[in-house]
């Protein structure tokens, strides 16, 4: 029996698509991935399930329990502080430290407490969940996995059913998602959250002082990081200097690679009169609280930070991002960018000033759509071909296609520079080898769709054509999860779904007839 009612929150429109989408999956494949892009909010939607779960009655084979999972200790308190705003989802703390309340039906908890107080050669506990929820999943998946497996060896012993598994990720790629999760579901992109007013847009400026790039030596996803201290060793003077002309006073947060950079950057900010202060993995958790709310609240201008600010922290009013290190992961340039996405009170938009070429070495802006997927473990593996970057050579702005919004024109001369050149008016690489543009997944599906429909063939049958085209230019073909025909949007059928069989000429109400 259900004993009370839960309040549960008030959904956007589109995190009520993706309420429905998630329930639907995890129905269908019991492991799935939520992909919500930072500021979306993930963690609305995750207190919505919990909710809806704790308002149903508990089934034969469950224990009526529901845990939401994080990695770091610090992302504890922002899951408590989310589940404590109205409509409140009361709930239990399962982290060394903190009081235990397992009376209630839904616990928040640190994998690694989890670990220890649950694993010893197995699951020593009676105490299991019918819903996982995993926040921040591609961070240390093995950890996560290895509790799944044990957790639900332990509920088959006591007669339950195995846990439903919910991963929550804007950037859902690492080593072994696949082993665990069956699908990724995909909310509306990062483009789209910000022309509808849900996150802010970005502007990104190279930094007039660069590092020495060209001390920079890669190793697998990242730099070593005797290179990225010598790239970027003395930049603090020139980094106060570019800040003072491109942050515009903004409230800032400062990437830095390695605590004695970014301590002498808070030095030489506050000598220069810039209110900063700065934070690292050595910083208590109740110190790290104080100063995110600080900057927040408009306490201090800047913070200077290593390993810390770079995913699951919430800043609202974070107006500028300085980039004084150097990333090789187009998933961690993402991340960290995504510190200045949510809506502010302060400002319309986040100003991005790069000293490191991350922008423009992997080609990406935060707004650029990516399609993951389970199987992509590197940057490599990702689809992710946008327009080239370019640096305006009077402002500095980087930006693509036709001209800076400052009116300046690159002469030929700068664009050749850069490998660039004018076609159609748009700025293009420049083709040594005069080689084709490679199209992407949703180009070749629609065509592969039109010819299908025309030639009176089954959805499996587009499929087939869809990855000859893909390997005749040398790419691995996915089927998008979403796609834009005319003013109308599809979506993808799911693997072995018996309407995989059908004619494309019936299906998508006659589009490709």
């Amino acid at each position: 029996m259900v004993n009370y009612i839960i309040e549960l929150p008030t959904l956007r429109d589109y995190q009520t698509e993706n309420v429905q989408a998630v329930q639907k999956a995890l129905m269908r494949h019991r492991r799935v991935i939520d992909c919500m892009p930072t500021g979306g909010g993930k963690t609305t939607v995750a207190k919505y399930i919990l909710g809806s779960k704790l308002n149903r009655e508990i089934q034969p084979g469950q224990s009526g329990n529901a845990v939401f999972a994080v990695q770091k200790r610090g992302l504890v308190d922002n899951a408590i502080q989310s589940f404590s705003k109205e409509p409140k989802l009361a709930h239990g703390v399962a982290m060394s430290g903190r009081k235990r309340t397992w009376h209630n039906r839904v616990q928040v908890g640190s994998i690694d407490s989890m670990l220890s107080w649950y694993l010893d050669g197995g699951y020593k506990s009676e105490h299991t969940y019918d819903l996982i929820i995993n926040d921040e999943c591609d961070n240390h998946n093995s950890k996560f996995q290895k509790f799944v497996e044990a957790h639900d060896k332990k509920r088959l012993e006591l007669g339950l059913h195995p846990a439903y598994v919910m991963g929550l990720s804007a950037t859902p790629m690492a080593k072994g998602l696949a082993g665990l999760y069956k699908t990724i579901v995909k909310s509306p992109s990062v483009q789209w959250l910000i022309d509808n007013g849900h996150l802010k847009p970005m502007r990104y400026v190279q930094a007039v002082h660069q590092g020495k790039l060209d001390r920079l030596k890669a190793a697998g996803e990242g730099y070593t990081a005797q290179s990225l201290a010598a790239a970027f060793e003395g930049l603090a003077g020139d980094l106060v200097s570019d800040w003072k002309q491109l942050g515009q006073g903004r409230p800032t947060l400062g990437f830095f690679s390695r605590v004695s950079y970014s301590k002498d950057a808070c030095q030489m900010l506050n000598a220069n009169g810039i209110s900063a202060r700065h934070v690292d993995g050595e910083t208590d958790d109740d110190e790290r609280k104080r100063l995110f709310e600080g900057l927040n609240a408009g306490e201090f201008q800047y913070l200077c930070n290593v390993g810390v600010v770079d995913r699951g922290t919430d800043i609202p009013n974070i107006g500028c991002i300085q980039l004084a290190t150097a990333v090789n992961s187009i998933k961690k340039l993402i991340q960290m960018l995504g510190r200045g996405a949510r809506l502010s009170t302060t400002h319309s938009d986040c100003q991005v000033i790069d000293h490191g070429g991350s922008i423009a070495r992997l080609n990406t802006f935060f707004e650029d759509e990516i399609e993951w997927v389970l199987q992509a473990e590197k940057t490599k593996d990702l689809t992710h071909e946008p327009r080239p970057v370019i640096a305006c050579p009077s402002c500095g702005r980087q930006y693509r296609g036709g001209s800076c919004t400052c009116g300046y024109e690159p002469t030929p001369k700068e664009r050749k520079a850069v490998g660039l050149e004018f076609v159609a008016g748009e700025l293009v690489e420049i083709s040594k080898q005069a080689k084709p543009k490679k199209q992407s997944c949703e180009d070749i599906w629609r065509q592969a769709l039109y010819a299908a429909g025309k030639s009176n063939r089954t959805y499996k049958q587009a499929i087939g054509i869809a990855r000859g085209k893909a390997e005749k230019q040398g790419t691995k073909f996915r089927v998008p999860s979403r796609l834009d025909v005319g003013n109308k949007t599809i979506t993808a059928i799911p693997f072995g779904d018996p309407d995989g069989g059908l004619r494309v000429a019936s299906l998508y109400d006659g589009i490709f007839a």
